[in-house]
C-alpha cells in the first residue's frame, strides 16, 4: 500500500541520475522486448540483498523452512553488505533487505538498514516479528527503517501456526505493542511504516476483518497476499476457497497461474537478488538459487549484471520463458496483494 508517508520516503530518494538510469533501464526492457535481443543500459534501480537464509519457523510452503533447501546457510557479513551498497548506490534507491530466511536472525541487519539509509536507499524488511524485543524495536525505528513487514496469517494461535509452524502468535502481538511503544516514544520522528501482512490461506480467510481491526489498532496497513504453492498437496491444503485470494486456477486437472506467460519479465531489467554469500540470481522467485548468474567473489555486481550468462538468461526469457521451470509458477503481471 502506497501512502503519504511511502512517498515522501522515496522520493527523498530520487536523484537525478537514478532518474536517469531508471529511464534508461525501462526504455532498454522495452527495446529488447520489440528485438529479441538483451540490452541493458545501466544497473538494476531496485535491489534484493538476502541477510541470511536461517529461519526460526518450518513453514511448509517455504523452502528455508520446510528443509527443501538445497544451497548452504549462513549470515551475511556488515562488510560485505556495505562493499554491494558502495557499487550500487548511485543507481539504486529501493532496497528489500529480505529473501529467505528471517532477516533479524543476522544481529548486523539494523546496522545494515542504517547504512543504506544514509546512501539515500528507500529500505523495506519484512520478518515474522518473534525477535522483535523492546529494544530491538526502539533500535528499528532508531535506524530509520522506511517499512517493517510484519507477516500475521493468523488471528488465532491455532490458525496461525498451521502456516508458521513452530511460531507464536503472542509473540507478534508482543513485538506489536513494542513497536507501538517505540513509535510513541519517538514521536514525530518515526519515518517507518507498518505493515501486517497477512498471507491468505483456507484457514484464515475469513479472518481479515479481524486483521483490518488488528491494523487500524496499531496504526498499520494491510496487505493481504496470495499464497505461492509448489504443489497439488500444497494447494489442497492452502489455497483459499475464495477465488479472488487466490494466484491460480485449474486447467485441465492442472494447476496453473492465472497471468499468461508472455516472453518478457521487466524484473530481469528493473531489479536483481544477491543471496547471503553473494550469488547473483535473477529475481525472488529463485529462492534455492537454481539459476545463479555470477559469484561476487569473482567480480563485481556489474560485470555480472552485464555478463553473457545474464545476457543468455535474459534472451531465454526473451524466446521461450516457459522453458524455465520457476517461471511458470511466477506471477509476473499478475496482482498478488488485495
Amino acid at each position: 500500500m502506497i501512502t503519504a508517508r511511502t512517498i515522501r520516503n522515496l522520493l527523498r530518494c530520487i536523484t537525478p541520475w537514478r532518474t536517469w538510469n531508471m529511464l534508461r533501464m525501462l526504455a532498454s526492457y522495452r527495446l529488447s522486448v520489440w528485438s529479441g535481443r538483451s540490452i541493458v543500459w545501466g544497473l538494476p534501480y531496485t535491489l534484493t540483498i538476502e541477510p541470511t537464509n536461517r529461519c526460526n519457523l518450518s513453514c511448509p510452503e517455504c523452502p528455508s523452512g520446510n528443509g527443501t533447501m538445497t544451497r548452504p546457510q549462513g549470515l551475511l557479513s556488515l562488510d560485505e553488505f556495505r562493499r554491494i551498497v558502495e557499487e550500487v548506490r548511485r543507481e539504486v534507491f529501493y532496497l528489500q533487505l529480505f529473501f529467505e530466511g528471517e532477516p533479524f536472525i543476522n544481529n548486523r541487519l539494523l546496522e545494515m538498514v542504517e547504512y543504506a539509509h544514509e546512501r539515500r536507499m528507500y529500505v523495506s524488511v519484512s520478518t515474522n516479528a518473534h525477535y522483535l524485543r523492546p529494544e530491538v524495536a526502539q533500535r528499528v525505528i532508531a535506524s530509520k527503517l522506511d517499512r517493517l513487514i510484519v507477516s500475521v496469517d493468523g488471528l488465532t494461535q491455532e490458525v496461525y501456526e498451521e502456516y508458521r509452524v513452530g511460531g507464536s502468535l503472542q509473540k507478534v502481538h508482543d513485538a506489536l505493542e513494542h513497536f507501538a511503544a517505540a513509535r510513541r516514544e519517538a514521536g514525530s520522528s518515526c519515518r517507518t511504516e507498518l505493515t501486517l501482512q497477512f498471507l491468505v490461506t483456507r484457514q484464515n480467510e475469513d479472518q481479515i476483518d479481524e486483521l483490518r481491526a488488528l491494523a487500524q489498532r496499531y496504526g498499520a496497513n494491510v496487505a493481504l497476499k496470495t499464497i505461492q504453492v509448489y504443489s497439488i498437496e500444497g494447494a489442497e491444503n492452502f489455497l483459499p476457497r475464495n477465488e479472488r485470494y487466490s494466484r491460480y486456477e485449474r486447467v485441465n486437472g492442472e494447476l496453473r497461474t492465472k497471468n499468461r506467460l508472455h516472453n518478457r519479465c521487466v524484473r530481469l531489467w528493473e531489479r536483481s537478488v544477491i543471496t547471503w554469500d553473494g550469488t547473483v540470481v535473477p529475481c525472488c522467485f529463485d529462492k534455492d538459487a537454481e539459476y545463479p548468474l555470477g559469484q561476487l567473489s569473482d567480480g563485481s555486481f556489474e560485470e555480472i549484471w552485464q555478463s553473457e550468462s545474464y545476457h543468455d538468461f535474459r534472451r531465454r526469457i526473451l524466446h521461450n520463458r516457459k522453458d524455465v521451470d520457476m517461471c511458470r509458477n511466477c506471477t509476473e503481471g499478475l496482482k498478488i496483494y488485495r
